[in-house]
């Protein structure tokens, strides 16, 4: 998701235009490389991710679409769009309202049935990484906290590590939290082979890291995460940043 670079105001100008098209960042080009560069996109995943992809497959797209006003989707329509509907009630009880926004989502499938999906968070720099901590309350933040819990036991975190409440603002970490715990729900409670995959822009123009930096800028977050070892079925792929707008304009 597009976030204004490091001193950049937070009151900047809208982040797309009339159509859904962003005017710059990581929105603008992880819905170029889903529109424009789809193979390119598939490709990248499917290496990093290795034997944990089911032979075979294919990956089909169902965000961010220029023909869907690059709409991205969460809660209820995340499920949707994935085609598993049947399964809201086991998120709903997981998780409240408005949990992840996700940039992109693909399902796997396999001679058009399907049989996985991708959530994909897309990133140009590294603090964008770090966000703002929950504002959840009540029976709302319970929900979180025990989900979260259950996540990083999950990841085999050390128990003194903690997801939500972060003392330190610039190092706080639940935007990633609050995703991987969404594919603990897939994965581990619906049993639904997810992967989640980080694609990550290399000199994006709008706030350019190098792939040296984002390598330093990684190590600090696996750290800050408390995880030493990512399953096979979570990727961090780099990818230069695409200049222009290309074919989807």
């Amino acid at each position: 998701m597009y976030l204004p670079a490091p001193g950049e105001p937070r009151s900047n100008r809208r982040r797309v235009d009339q159509n859904g098209r962003a005017f710059a960042g990581s929105q603008l080009q992880i819905q170029t490389y889903v529109n424009d560069l789809p193979e390119v996109l598939e490709n990248a995943i499917v290496e990093s991710l290795g034997s944990s992809f089911p032979t075979s497959a294919q990956l089909r797209w169902v965000s961010p679409l220029k023909h869907e006003g690059y709409a991205e989707y969460r809660d209820g329509d995340f499920l949707r769009a994935l085609g598993m509907r049947n399964s809201a009630n086991e998120l709903s009880a997981f998780w409240p309202n408005r949990g992840p926004c996700w940039d992109a989502l693909g399902r796997i499938e396999k001679d058009g049935e399907f049989v996985g999906c991708l959530m994909v968070e897309a990133k140009s720099y590294v603090d964008e990484f770090y966000a703002n901590d929950t504002g959840a309350k009540g029976e709302s933040l319970e929900k979180i906290r025990t989900a979260l819990t259950r996540t990083a036991e999950w990841f085999k975190v050390p128990a003194a590590k903690s997801w939500i409440s972060f003392p330190d603002p610039k190092r706080c970490l639940y935007q990633c939290a609050n995703r991987l715990a969404h594919l603990f729900l897939v994965r581990a409670t619906l049993g639904i082979p997810a992967f989640l995959v980080n694609v990550l822009f290399i000199d994006d123009p709008h706030s350019p890291t190098s792939a040296e930096q984002w390598k330093e800028g990684l190590e600090r977050i696996h750290s800050d995460l408390g995880i030493s070892e990512f399953p096979a079925f979570y990727a961090e792929v780099l990818l230069p940043a695409i200049r222009g707008k290309r074919l989807s304009e």
